[in-house]
């Protein structure tokens, strides 16, 4: 995606927001510190306007995997969607990799902003037009590239995230072993 285009995006969201009395200031969460956990229900949205967080979902067999970081411009709006819209309890845990600062928006105060505003309507439909689109990228990069190739495109999409990220989370964000990253990177 254009870079221009997701920082424009970016920018537009937090002008759109200064608009609305959101009765919430932006509020630190702490290196470590839960946004939502595992079985909670997520009655609230985050726009992420400073630092990383990233989010976890338990496999069948126990193991915990690293399916998204948020991070501004690029993946700015923080919350298990899928149970804040259908109202069902996380399936995944969001912490703060870093400390960082959001505003939360409660879920009535969301869907007030829908229903009133037409422009906040717009913005979100752009936003998650950009995010499945972004789910289908990495959908299609797991169905076909091989480690070494989803190994580059990460580095080369995200340079200044990998470098923030241990290894150990990049390799789980990617599906591969820790060793199987290192070994690759070593050759690069």
């Amino acid at each position: 995606m254009d870079k221009n285009k997701i920082i424009t995006r970016y920018e537009h969201t937090l002008e759109l927001l200064k608009d609305f009395n959101l009765n919430s200031d932006p509020v630190l969460l702490p290196k470590g510190e839960l946004f939502i956990d595992y079985g909670e229900k997520n009655h609230k949205i985050g726009i992420l306007l400073e630092g990383l967080l990233y989010a976890t979902y338990l496999s069948d067999s126990g193991t915990e995997w690293v399916s998204r970081f948020f991070f501004p411009p690029n993946n700015f709006i923080v919350s298990n969607h899928r149970g804040f819209v259908l109202g069902k309890d996380s399936t995944e845990c969001i912490r703060a990799y870093e400390d960082s600062r959001l505003i939360y928006i409660e879920k009535e105060q969301f869907k007030d902003l829908l229903d009133s505003n037409h422009k906040f309507e717009r913005t979100v439909r752009i936003l998650a037009e950009e995010s499945y689109i972004q789910a289908m990228d990495r959908i299609h990069s797991f169905q076909s590239l091989n480690a070494e190739q989803r190994i580059r495109k990460f580095f080369g999409d995200y340079p200044e995230l990998a470098q923030k990220v241990q290894r150990q989370h990049v390799a789980s964000y990617l599906g591969i072993h820790r060793n199987i990253l290192t070994r690759i990177l070593y050759k690069l």
